[in-house]
């Protein structure tokens, strides 16, 4: 049988490479940049929707719309935290003489780039450039489609991480992902609201100009060779049952039902600091521009971060050999980690709210500006948010890597990143409706309120369940298998 690779990768020459001769195997990214810049061009093109979605509640600020109406679009960004619904979808059907990977990949980015440019003209008229009142549904419905085919492409993209890189290789998946959705996401917002700032693009002219690098972007992945792979057992019908089945065998796990009531609760009591302090900050008085300009300086601290905590684990065994413990074997503790970095974002939470209360009653200069001393504590939030946050995320994908049963890591994969994203995404959506209906009962500003009960709330969840969390990382390894749950 013949090996199962990827659907984009050429099919290696047999002539065989100078190291070939000498029956030398490939070391290091021989062989493999091809791959890594394929799948850094299509993890960056995932980031742009995103960066596009986040830019929209700045202008919303502008155009005086209201927190209830702000908590509204903040469900644009569901489809990633529901992606776990149709990833067996995608994983199982496709047309095989057109690729696996591309029968969703080319689609995917083909309505995306074609729904920027027939967006374009019309996005500025629905935020209220014409005079009117924005229209918040139909700007959620566009964004959240936006959403919706990101997150396909990148449960394709995913899946074609696994199979066009080398064995050798593959952890360069994870930081593909990383790196281009960061950059992307870096590239669409942080570009447009400066040269947005500066009156060099408006967002119809912005989503214009990436509607035209989707398409082009496109047309290359439809130009690479497709792959030979052998043929998968049964009916796409019954692929996609297994694919579900596998996925409802995990979720019987005692471990992995605990793990998912953290991921579903451990970012609840940092929403309030996450989603409203950058509004909160606008509405104070700081300029876009210079929220996106402390934002540019904060992207290589936070990318060096990950490159550091990520030097401080030691993968375990695949055969769940060494230690036997579900943190691995050696090396630092990734959920350890993880906890530090929750304190230092729930203790930075509240400096956040001393920045927004010294905003609002400090002095303003001769010509109306924010003390220095309040952008020097601002840039400190900003620091000890970005590094805490980068070192969660990477002690978060090496739990993740070291606990998933490798028989069905895919599945296994996506459904920890599913839960950990609808635990990111709901508490957002709260924060602003419970500021909204706060200041709906005649209170001036809700974000206090909504703060104080954050913190609170994160004081119980430390109490209640840091011990739970040390416990999940000293579990044998076997406690994750999926074969355990049908012992």
């Amino acid at each position: 049988m013949r090996r199962q690779t990827s659907d984009i990768e050429s099919p290696k020459p047999r002539g065989g490479t100078e190291d070939d001769k000498y029956g030398a195997k490939p070391t290091g990214l021989t062989g493999d940049w091809p791959a890594i810049m394929l799948l850094l061009l299509l993890y960056t093109l995932q980031g742009v929707p995103m960066g596009l979605g986040a830019s929209v509640p700045m202008l919303m600020v502008d155009k005086g719309v209201s927190t209830m109406e702000q908590a509204v679009f903040s469900m644009v960004a569901y489809p990633f935290a529901f992606k776990l619904l149709w990833a067996p979808l995608v994983d199982s059907v496709y047309i095989s003489s057109f690729g696996r990977r591309k029968t969703w990949i080319v689609p995917a980015q083909l309505a995306i780039g074609g729904l920027l440019l027939l967006a374009s003209p019309r996005v500025g008229p629905l935020l209220g450039d014409g005079g009117a009142a924005p229209d918040v549904n139909t700007l959620t419905a566009l964004f959240f489609t936006f959403y919706f085919l990101a997150a396909t492409q990148d449960i394709a993209v995913d899946g074609l991480a696994l199979t066009i890189l080398s064995e050798r290789n593959k952890e360069y998946g994870a930081t593909c992902n990383a790196i281009g959705q960061t950059f992307g996401y870096f590239l669409s917002y942080v570009g447009f609201l400066g040269l947005n700032t500066y009156g060099l693009a408006s967002l119809g002219g912005f989503m214009f100009f990436w509607g035209w690098v989707f398409l082009a972007s496109t047309l290359w992945v439809l130009t690479v060779r497709n792959d030979e792979f052998a043929p998968q057992p049964g009916s796409k019908v019954s692929q996609l049952a297994a694919a579900y089945k596998e996925m409802a065998t995990v979720l019987t796990l005692g471990s992995v039902r605990s793990l998912a009531l953290m991921l579903l609760t451990v970012k609840a009591p940092l929403a309030a600091f996450e989603a409203l302090v950058p509004l909160e900050l606008q509405k104070g008085g700081v300029p876009k521009e210079h929220l996106a300009a402390i934002t540019i300086v904060m992207l290589p601290l936070s990318m060096v971060t990950q490159g550091y905590v990520s030097k401080h684990f030691q993968a375990a065994p695949a055969d769940g050999s060494g230690s036997g413990s579900g943190g691995g074997g050696g090396g630092a503790q990734p959920l350890s980690i993880f906890l530090k970095g929750w304190k230092a974002k729930l203790a930075n939470g509240v400096l956040c709210v001393l920045l927004i209360f010294g905003i609002a009653a400090a002095p303003r200069g001769a010509d109306g500006g924010i003390p220095w001393w309040l952008y020097g504590l601002g840039v400190l939030c900003t620091v000890v948010s970005s590094v805490s946050g980068a070192g969660m995320f990477v002690a978060q994908m090496a739990f993740y890597n070291r606990v998933s049963d490798p028989k069905i890591g895919g599945t296994y994969m996506t459904m920890l990143n599913t839960l950990s994203n609808l635990g990111g995404q709901y508490p957002s959506t709260l924060v602003l409706t419970a500021k909204g209906a706060i200041e709906k009962l005649g209170v001036e500003n809700g974000f206090y309120g909504v703060s104080l009960v954050s913190v609170l709330f994160g004081v119980a969840w430390l109490a209640l369940m840091e011990k739970r969390v040390l416990a999940l990382q000293a579990l044998p390894r076997e406690k994750w298998l999926a074969s355990s749950a049908a012992a």
